[in-house]
């Protein structure tokens, strides 16, 4: 087992009570747990949280074991997670039906308790060895933050995944005000100094374990808050413009404010809005650049919000 397994979240999905418990019990130590009970309710929970990889019963009511990993592996928001299945009366065809659909293993619910634990934990850590690989080739090198590969990524992910859930997503643009003069001013340095402080702030805003925090370029952020609406997004700028200006970084002579300070363009998506403004991710972006735009001409130092 690798050190970091314990932060991998495998999805048990099962019809019978008996057998969720008995698989959870077995797991629980190693990994986070998440359970379901039919094939409807485990793609919801595939799509609203992070799951790593699922191992199912092959029968399942609603949505069979197969359907459900036909959808996982068609979509490219989960194509990547392995789906393992276990198998009440095994035989070949059924066997061979499930590797055609897209899982990776098929067993035998009745081999040795110890087997089957070697076999999902080798899977899973190839999962984690993996997830650690995209991790370094997604991390903008300077803040340690998500770079913008990652952020488009996250952003159709968050998207579809608030469209399926019916929950609001919230989109922050933060842009460091008056940064060239104070490159021009410090050196290039001082500058990333600078960079990495605005962006540890930033880091340590997230509320949730899904709010998702990247480096959208130069000296811009991008903050993905989830089950946010317009509300609780505006919450959170004005806590990030106040921590910003605790920092008392010296801004440069000609700037606006005598401390480094940082505007905000807020938008947000609810699904359940009968009128939206934002109708795709792209549209999340752009209305938060447009309203960074805006708390720029009103004079820094603040947010723009609209919905």
């Amino acid at each position: 087992m690798t050190v970091y397994n314990h932060h991998l979240t495998l999805l048990i999905i099962d019809d019978d009570v008996v057998n969720i418990t008995s698989l959870s019990s077995l797991f629980a130590k190693t990994f986070n747990i998440e359970t379901a009970q039919d094939g409807k309710a485990a793609l919801q929970i595939i799509m609203l949280k992070d799951i790593d990889l699922v191992l199912s019963a092959v029968n399942l009511p609603i949505i069979s074991g197969q359907e459900l990993c036909t959808f996982v592996k068609n979509s490219q928001l989960t194509a990547y997670i392995p789906v393992i299945f276990l198998a009440d009366k095994p035989s070949l065809d059924e066997e061979e039906e499930c590797l055609a659909v897209g899982a990776a293993d098929y067993i035998n619910r009745n081999t040795r308790p110890n087997i089957l634990v070697s076999r999902v934990t080798n899977l899973m850590t190839m999962v984690a060895q993996h997830k650690r690989l995209a991790e370094v080739s997604c991390t903008d090198g300077l803040t340690g933050l998500a770079n913008r590969m990652q952020l488009d990524t996250m952003l159709n992910k968050e998207w579809y995944a608030a469209v399926r859930g019916s929950h609001s997503v919230a989109a922050l643009i933060i842009d460091i005000d008056n940064f060239k003069l104070f490159n021009d001013e410090f050196g290039h340095l001082e500058g990333d100094k600078c960079l990495k402080v605005i962006a540890s702030v930033i880091a340590s805003s997230k509320r949730r374990d899904r709010d998702f925090a990247a480096r959208y370029g130069g000296e811009e952020f991008v903050l993905l808050l989830p089950f946010t609406d317009l509300k609780g997004a505006k919450q959170v700028a004005q806590e990030l413009i106040q921590n910003v200006q605790n920092r008392s970084i010296q801004a440069a002579k000609t700037a606006s404010h005598p401390f480094v300070t940082i505007s905000v363009g807020i938008s947000a998506f609810s699904p359940t809005q009968s009128k939206n403004a934002v109708t795709t991710p792209i549209d999340l972006i752009n209305k938060a650049d447009i309203n960074l735009y805006k708390a720029k001409q009103a004079g820094r130092n603040q947010y723009s919000a609209t919905s």
